[in-house]
């Protein structure tokens, strides 16, 4: 399993066909895919799959909020960060705004985003995950640098607002 690279997670296999498809169309379908029933069985599988993506088919019949929080918890703890992308049936705001605050990397919906699944795929797996391009230096040189912490350093205060 170590050479997986995308976890699905979804008990709906029209979803499963449809994700498979784009995966085909738009990325070759060179990218392996572990697929879980459960958040429950993904976090089993998170250690052993080293996942590059995570795919979340979220339904409005049975999702948790808080089995998704542990899902986002335990990416926190791998080695490398693996961006969760969730994927629902429809589009609720409310939902995005607080899937994005838990940390979701993207929120889209089979109804209003299909046609763009495949380019939001790509952007995710495109980049090896050891050239990833926010580890890239800036290419601007009059960006200042920042000093490390030691212990003559100023306190700081922070405000959380």
């Amino acid at each position: 399993m170590a050479d997986c690279t995308i976890l699905t997670i979804t008990s709906d296999e029209p979803f499963l066909k449809l994700l498979r498809k784009e995966l085909h169309d738009q990325v070759g379908g060179l990218h392996p895919m572990i697929v879980a029933s459960t958040i429950d069985e993904a976090c089993s599988l998170l250690p052993m799959a080293h996942p590059r993506l995570i795919v979340v088919h979220w339904s409005r019949h049975g999702g948790r909020s808080e089995e998704l929080n542990r899902l986002l918890w335990a990416t926190t703890v791998l080695a490398r960060g693996v961006p969760v992308l969730v994927i629902t049936d429809r589009y609720r705001v409310d939902q995005a705004t607080t899937f994005y605050r838990m940390g979701v990397a993207e929120y889209i919906s089979r109804t209003h985003h299909q046609d763009q699944f495949g380019r939001i795929l790509d952007t995710y797996l495109r980049h090896r995950p050891d050239s990833s391009p926010m580890d890239a230096p800036p290419s601007d040189d009059s960006i200042p640098t920042v000093k490390a912490w030691s212990a003559n350093s100023q306190p700081l205060k922070a405000q959380v607002v």
